[in-house]
């Protein structure tokens, strides 16, 4: 989890080299002097501190909430900023509170991709509620990969045919952990038979047939652990009957 203070007056200064610097300086001062001579002076937003974001850059954060450098808090509606923040796919809450009279405080909670989906030619990142993080913009690794072509709505990835292969995938790695880490992808093909793809220790495509629940999970989990301690290196492992095949 990141934690980022953005000093917007100190990096005006540091990136500002040229002569012009010197006039907006001698505009600043003299804006500044009229601030003291009325008694007031402008709470501008000079420092941002950012924390809890971890996929999300620090520049894509300022671009959502729309803020400019320098401009008074006067301007910002920090709900309509909250608003913008929670829209984004990727973030699941955000909190904002103005610290004092330069510095705002953003709090931001991201939703956690859990698998990935390859479908219409299209790489989404989705969460555990199946909402879409992202399109063909991945930035976890070692997510399990579930391929297919299943509908899309409202930003989630929707259908009973994806619903019941999540489910069946989910439920085979809560029984059999070791299994996650060993495999890449599993595929629901047109005819409705499931293809799975292990990639460690050995690479192998395991034909699992229509269903995907307790019974073939252990056959799989079986040939895998056959295979790796054998090291057999068939192409084809079909599970389908009560013995496997080995191709």
């Amino acid at each position: 989890m990141r934690h980022n203070i953005i000093d917007f007056l100190k990096e005006s200064v540091q990136k500002r080299t040229s002569w012009w610097l010197l006039a907006f300086l001698f505009l600043l001062a003299s804006t500044l002097g009229w601030g003291f001579r009325r008694g007031t002076l402008p709470q501008e937003l000079n420092k941002l501190i950012l924390t809890g974001h971890e996929t999300l850059r620090t520049e894509e954060i300022v671009q959502i909430m729309g803020i400019q450098p320098g401009t008074s808090f006067e301007n910002y509606d920090l709900g309509q900023m909250e608003h913008r923040l929670t829209s984004h796919p990727r973030i699941k809450s955000a909190h904002l509170e103005k610290k004092t009279d330069d510095q705002l405080l953003v709090e931001i909670t991201e939703r956690k991709p859990n698998y990935l989906v390859n479908s219409d030619g299209h790489l989404f990142e989705i969460d555990s509620e199946l909402k879409i993080l992202s399109m063909d913009d991945v930035r976890s690794q070692g997510l399990t990969v579930l391929s297919g072509t299943f509908p899309r709505e409202k930003g989630e990835v929707v259908g009973a045919a994806f619903k019941d292969l999540h489910t069946s995938v989910e439920n085979a790695f809560r029984s059999y952990p070791a299994l996650k880490s060993r495999i890449s992808e599993v595929s629901l093909h047109e005819d409705g038979e499931i293809f799975v793809y292990a990639d460690t220790p050995l690479p192998v495509r395991v034909q699992i047939g229509t269903l995907f629940q307790t019974e073939q999970v252990r056959k799989l989990y079986a040939v895998l652990a056959y295979l790796e301690k054998e090291k057999v290196r068939p192409k084809l492992v079909d599970i389908r009957g009560e013995d496997a095949v080995y191709h």
